[in-house]
């Protein structure tokens, strides 16, 4: 009876069906089935094994009517896919969750910020001594500046200069190296505003994507974004449409996994599960594909920026410094809410 139902599946039809039915959701579903199946088969299992156990599990299926086979697959499908179809409207709003965008209990919310904001000080404070020991190695302050008196002087102390310039370029050792890419990783992804903070990683890190562009260019990420998007080449929207598919796929992962702890009254390895996979998403997935999408963004508007002052027929910035103060603001303020700039003319974008 089941060849018979799937050989009536058209092709696309059945295609349809598998983008539906082959994410977490089938994962949860089954897993909980396998859960409820062992909370009564259990001790079966124990006393009989596991052959004879699914022996009669199948007996029973095999003595339901043909038509209930059908109802009861196309029931299951229909339960699996739905559920997908949810967990996707679902991401977006869990994702703004998991940036830490909720106020109660703002006592935590308040701990969190604070803790991240610590950690972005300690680091920042070792990013400069990192940086004073790679540009100085060993000397101090003091012997620096003698160091380039005695490079400018026409008669040095050769022996003096020799001794400078070795302790100069001993600069770090592996574990300030390592220290120095942490801690420039670390605050590229996040705000460097202290009331730009979030309380989670993941909050800094597409809060800092937002900031990047009107800290370098002048231009509001959030308000500049959907014009900017209509400009872009067909390349860079796919990579930027890939990059983020894959950051909503690791948040449902996330979602399946916190969502197993509903198994628990069954089985009590549920909980673990309900633990670990999502901490897995979160740390192996989420963050890095956050990361990904927010560099692409970085990119777009480091790249294709100018598309967008020509497609708004405005005059392009000469320089960053005009552009920060003028061009930017020029095009937020267009986009947000209209321009009321005496003197300003509209120009016709550059051919070729």
């Amino acid at each position: 009876m089941l060849t018979a139902f799937w050989s009536g599946l058209g092709s696309e039809f059945a295609k349809q069906w598998a983008v539906r039915i082959l994410t977490p959701a089938f994962l949860f579903w089954a897993g909980g089935f396998a859960a409820i199946w062992w909370s009564s088969h259990g001790s079966g299992v124990r006393s009989r094994g596991w052959a004879a156990e699914l022996t009669v599990t199948a007996e029973q299926f095999e003595r339901m009517p043909g038509l209930s086979h059908v109802l009861l697959v196309a029931g299951c499908l229909l339960l699996v896919a739905g559920s997908a179809i949810a967990a996707e409207r679902l991401t977006l709003p869990l994702l703004r969750l998991l940036e830490g965008y909720w106020s109660r209990p703002r006592w935590l919310r308040d701990r969190l910020v604070a803790h991240r904001r610590r950690r972005h000080a300690r680091w920042t404070r070792r990013l400069d001594d990192l940086n004073t020991r790679q540009r100085l190695g060993t000397l101090t302050v003091g012997e620096f500046m003698e160091l380039r008196d005695l490079e400018r002087a026409s008669q040095p102390d050769v022996s003096q200069l020799r001794d400078l310039r070795a302790r100069r370029n001993i600069g770090l050792d592996a574990r300030m190296t390592a220290d120095l890419g942490r801690a420039r990783r670390f605050l590229r992804e996040a705000p460097r505003h202290e009331g730009l903070g979030m309380p989670t990683r993941l909050g800094d890190i597409l809060r800092a994507t937002e900031r990047r562009p009107a800290d370098k260019y002048g231009l509001d990420a959030v308000v500049c974004w959907y014009a900017l998007w209509l400009v872009l080449p067909d390349d860079a929207r796919t990579e930027l449409v890939q990059a983020r598919s894959v950051l909503d796929r690791a948040t449902r992962t996330w979602l399946w996994g916190a969502l197993f702890v509903v198994w628990a009254p069954w089985t009590w390895w549920a909980v673990p599960i309900a633990v670990v996979v999502p901490a897995l998403a979160y740390y192996g997935g989420v963050l890095g594909a956050a990361g990904l999408f927010g560099e692409l963004t970085g990119s777009a508007f480091d790249l294709y920026r100018f598309r967008l002052y020509d497609a708004l027929h405005l005059p392009r910035p000469t320089s960053p410094d005009e552009e920060r103060r003028i061009g930017g603001p020029r095009v937020t303020n267009l986009l947000w809410g209209g321009l009321d700039e005496p003197g300003l003319t509209y120009v016709a974008p550059p051919t070729g």
